[in-house]
């Protein structure tokens, strides 16, 4: 079966044209010129004779003229003529094609020596050699900032010193943006031939419908043995029993292969120096939770991360972690008690160590001087509230520290309008019903470890009732909130005298209090977990290729993972780890069958690039006729007017 397109089907409109000349006939046929002859019969026979003559040859011309018109309105549609039976044409007329290049991460999955991202500059290249100077080429990619410098409209070919630069990106755009850039770049070329292409590995992504192009897909990726090996989640795990320099790191790793992987190589880098390393056994599709235990030479930040050894996608091979870590941390609990709690007690013992010091310092002794002495503080249920302690709250705000508050029944209102303004809350009244914990968020720093834990003791008393929009619960149950952040700040809306609240007495509270000290320490701008694509603010930055970056507290995209460095104007420093999304870590085929005005070009997609190779284009062959046609109708007048005119009978009279 055979196929006819018409590049330019707007013109058949003037199809209509193809019958002017039989109108023009009918509305002016020749007369024959009137003769007086001797007799009526003569007359009569030499009018028959003269129209037998001239007959066929006029229906014959008409013909032709309608020929004319029909053949060069069809020739300025452009057909394309394609059937199975013939050869494709080598030639093409002037088209705008647009390449839409995906360089998320995964096209960096390497197999035979190379990666997918190479095998897609090399089709880039295979489509420059197929076209011509009259061609314009476009080339959107799914990194932005390469697309602002590079992204034009190039006649002929596609520079190759462009492409050499193109790397994989970390924050993809999509599919639908970027064919919304390469249509309006071919909208500016004013080709009526347009085309689409889109080189990827065939990961599962979002497609829209093109409206007027098709979307041809070229899957530069053979993925039927699609193997890899991921590294996630890497953190310090907390030291519940006794504090010491030895740390150990808890780590998931991934096997998203179809075949057991033996032998595993995972090391663990701190710093610049490597600490420790094992070899792991990984079942096939299954995740599992590895650990590693490291010495820490010095107190501080420290920072680095847990690497598994995968040739084939290296850059979900990292997970990279950052925290504080104080042998001796000096803790100052600001409370008019005389002693504390005894679960807040024993958490503050463990966190502090043997060497550590836990101060109780009255709200009205405090004082600027005394700010810099410790590494936590906790505010513990204090009915007045003094101008000094408000004067190093504020303190700690403006600095980007932490601190946690605990909350008694005896709050005074102005502490409590206080407390308000910093987390974005409303006090209700005192409640002693006790309530079960039902919400553990799973995202930040301090619960994370908690999340999708079953609490044998989950219940709260005496806490306050709390409202407010957007409040960052951490712990939460039957419309109640128990323990919020904001910021650097974490409120504990809990007594932890209380013996009724049995939360005191699980297991999961020393992990949920001693990763709250953390969170907390005034030297820890936060713990959580950073992505690449998250907008951090800060004095100035030191990136993971080192580049010292004045941001002045402006906002600022992580770009990349790794270890940023994140300095105050005062001079002190924190540590965040970044992680890039693993969401193309395994390999999930897209299914092209199901989508609209997208076609999925198989191995010989060089044969089908740019619109005429479907077929041969008839617009040649057609004015070819055309100007036969007019050299036939020139022949046939020409003989009409040089045939002998027959002599004319003379008139005799009556």
């Amino acid at each position: 079966m055979g196929s006819l397109t018409l590049l330019n089907a707007g013109f058949l409109f003037f199809l209509a044209a193809t019958i002017l000349p039989l109108i023009i006939w009918l509305l002016a046929k020749k007369k024959p010129k009137q003769v007086v002859f001797p007799t009526i019969r003569f007359i009569k026979t030499s009018q028959e004779q003269e129209k037998k003559k001239t007959r066929f040859k006029n229906i014959l011309l008409l013909i032709i003229r309608m020929l004319i018109i029909l053949l060069v309105t069809l020739a300025a549609t452009r057909p394309l003529l394609s059937s199975p039976h013939l050869k494709p044409s080598t030639n093409h007329p002037p088209t705008a094609l647009a390449i839409l290049l995906d360089t998320s991460y995964s096209m960096n999955y390497f197999y035979d020596s190379r990666s997918n991202l190479d095998r897609a500059k090399d089709a880039i290249k295979k489509i420059n050699s197929l076209s011509n100077p009259d061609d314009r080429l476009i080339l959107v990619s799914s990194d932005e900032n390469w697309n602002r410098l590079h992204s034009q409209i190039y006649a002929g070919s596609i520079p190759e010193d462009i492409l050499e630069p193109i790397s994989i990106t970390y924050e993809p755009l999509t599919i639908p943006l970027m064919l919304k850039q390469a249509e309006s770049r071919l909208q500016e070329t004013q080709f009526a031939n347009k085309e689409i292409y889109l080189i990827t590995d065939g990961q599962k992504q979002e497609y829209p419908s093109p409206s007027d192009v098709t979307l041809q897909v070229i899957n530069i990726a053979d993925n039927e043995n699609f193997t890899n090996l991921s590294c996630s989640q890497a953190q310090v795990l907390p030291q519940l029993t006794e504090k010491s320099r030895r740390q150990t790191i808890e780590f998931k790793l991934t096997n998203y292969g179809n075949q057991d992987r033996q032998e595993v190589l995972v090391r663990t880098v701190l710093g610049e120096a490597k600490v420790g390393e094992k070899f792991v056994h990984l079942p096939a599709r299954q995740t599992v939770n590895q650990s590693m235990v490291i010495d820490l030479q010095k107190d501080g930040w420290q920072s680095g991360y847990v690497e598994v050894v995968d040739d084939h996608l290296e850059e979900d091979n990292r997970s990279y972690f950052a925290f504080s870590f104080y042998l001796s941390p000096q803790i100052a609990v600001i409370t008019q008690n005389r002693s504390l709690p005894p679960a807040l007690y024993s958490l503050l013992k463990i966190y502090a160590g043997s060497e550590g010091k836990i101060d109780l310092i009255e709200p009205q002794q405090l004082n600027l001087s005394k700010l810099n002495q410790y590494q936590s503080y906790v505010f513990l249920g204090t009915p007045s509230f003094p101008p000094q302690m408000r004067e190093i709250i504020n303190s700690l705000q403006s600095s980007n520290s932490g601190a946690i508050f605990c909350l008694s029944p005896n709050l005074s209102p102005e502490y409590r309008s206080f407390l308000e303004n910093i987390f974005k809350i409303k006090f209700g009244s005192w409640q002693t019903q006790p309530k079960s914990i039902s919400y553990v968020n799973p995202n930040h720093f301090t619960t994370s470890l908690l999340a999708g834990k079953s609490l044998h003791f989950n219940n709260i008393s005496n806490y306050w009732h709390l409202e407010g929009l957007g409040i960052n619960a951490l712990l939460a149950g039957s419309g109640e909130t128990f323990a919020l952040a904001k910021d650097n700040f974490i409120l504990w809306n809990f007594d932890p005298s209380s013996e009724r609240s049995t939360f005191l007495l699980d297991a999961a509270f020393p992990v949920f209090a001693y990763r709250c000290l953390e969170y907390a320490s005034s030297s820890i701008a936060t713990g959580e977990k950073y992505t690449v694509g998250d907008i951090i603010s800060t004095h100035s930055v030191i990136t993971p290729d080192n580049k010292n970056l004045l941001i002045s507290n402006r906002p600022y995209k992580l770009s990349q993972p790794g270890i940023y460095i994140l300095q105050k104007a005062d001079g002190t420093e924190t540590v965040i780890a970044v992680e890039i999304p693993r969401q193309e870590s395994e390999f999930i085929p897209m299914d092209y069958q199901g989508l609209k005005n997208v076609q999925l070009l198989g191995e010989n997609w060089q044969e089908k690039i740019f619109a005429t190779r479907l077929g041969y284009e008839l617009w040649k062959i057609l004015l070819a006729i055309a100007l036969a046609l007019v050299i036939l109708e020139i022949i046939l007048v020409k003989s009409e007017e040089l045939r002998p005119v027959p002599k004319e009978v003379p008139n005799t009279g009556s």
